[in-house]
């Protein structure tokens, strides 16, 4: 039942209960208590409300669909200070001999942080990052989704909540951990 419904039902009845019946104030008469108004009590403006949606990234979605959802999140984060691109290229200059990683701009990297909270809603998610963030059976779903792929021949394991490889598998090898996921954790 709808949230609001539910507490202006609430409200109501409370009101009856606490009002009585009836009057007391020395009239005669079937005097009937009645609510004057019911002002709904209006949605907290909390981050912890419920989990944003965020654009899906299944096993079956075409690699341009997928570079759209990321050029969409990263026009977010432009729009508010900070782009990927800009990251990454921060990222290949330390890499490069420009600065060192731990001596990135402090101030970019603030606006980053900034940015990432206003655009979290537009961050792609691949299936099995959704389940890990809301799914309370995820771990036995990886542990699923690891079995599923050992039985293919590859070699995987589980580390700290995440699928791990040796090395990437080849693109034949990665349509087989694709299916394994889906079963694991379904198409989304």
């Amino acid at each position: 039942m709808n949230v609001r419904i539910t507490a202006a039902i609430l409200a109501v009845t409370a009101g009856l209960l606490l009002s009585g019946c009836s009057s007391d104030d020395g009239k005669d008469g079937d005097d009937v208590a009645t609510l004057a108004s019911v002002i709904p009590p209006q949605p907290a403006a909390s981050s912890a409300a419920a989990p944003q949606e965020r654009p899906l990234i299944r096993t079956d979605t075409s690699s341009a669909e997928e570079d759209r959802l990321y050029a969409l999140w990263d026009a977010c984060l432009v729009e508010n200070g900070a782009g990927r691109e800009q990251k990454r290229k921060l990222a290949a200059d330390s890499a490069n001999g420009g600065p060192v990683a731990d001596k990135v701009d402090p101030a970019f990297e603030a606006r980053y942080k900034e940015a990432e909270k206003k655009c979290q809603n537009k961050e792609p998610e691949s299936v099995w990052e959704r389940a890990k963030r809301l799914d309370p059976k995820y771990a036995d779903k990886l542990r699923d989704w690891v079995t599923c792929i050992r039985a293919e021949g590859i070699d995987a394991w589980e580390s700290d909540g995440f699928l791990a490889f040796e090395s990437l598998p080849p693109d034949n090898q990665m349509k087989k951990v694709d299916a394994c996921q889906d079963k694991a954790f379904g198409k989304g």
